[in-house]
């Protein structure tokens, strides 16, 4: 009986990693939704951030490329990756880009991600998808961190999941690539 309870939680252990992303990057693949926009053009959506403002794709894009990354506030890949992306808006929202940062967290821990983006110092765009329709549409297997790069008109040109030290390279340099003239 202590095997058997021993081996679930190990294997639940093992599933809550993996859901937290600690799965193998996964950039460019093709998506696994039938409805899904994680492939080719962006589909518009408006939700509202976690300041009460409203958050529209759309608006966004017409400054210029937009990266959107799913995470969760207890998943230990999403904020470190997130603190790379607070450094990459910094140096390229003068130049239009956006970051939105779409949390994943449940009715357990969506109170808390207000309070978690302003301990952080974070000054990008961040919302709670409650109703998880833009998740449904961006990232259906609710992978984390899960980042989207949406260029200016509308492409997603660049999709990762997962996040390892040195992912933020290659992510400034697609940034960087949808910036260019």
């Amino acid at each position: 009986m202590i095997g058997r309870i021993v081996s679930a939680l190990a294997l639940g252990a093992a599933l809550a990693l993996v859901g937290c992303g600690a799965g193998a990057t996964n950039a460019n693949a093709p998506s696994s939704g039938k409805d899904s926009a994680s492939s080719g053009d962006a589909v518009d959506f408006t939700l509202t951030d976690i300041e009460g403002r409203e958050m529209k794709l759309s608006s966004y894009m017409a400054k210029g490329p937009v990266l959107m990354s799913f995470w969760a506030t207890w998943c230990k890949p999403c904020l470190a990756e997130m603190d790379h992306l607070q450094s990459l808006y910094e140096t390229r929202k003068d130049k239009g880009f956006t970051l939105l940062a779409i949390s994943l967290d449940g009715p357990e821990s969506e109170a808390s991600v207000a309070p978690f983006v302003h301990s952080k110092g974070w000054t990008f765009p961040v919302a709670v998808d409650t109703e998880t329709r833009v998740t449904s549409l961006y990232n259906p297997r609710r992978a984390q961190p899960f980042t989207i790069l949406i260029d200016r008109h509308g492409k997603i040109v660049f999709k990762h999941e997962n996040f390892n030290p040195g992912d933020e390279k290659e992510l400034e340099a697609q940034v960087d690539k949808t910036l260019a003239p």
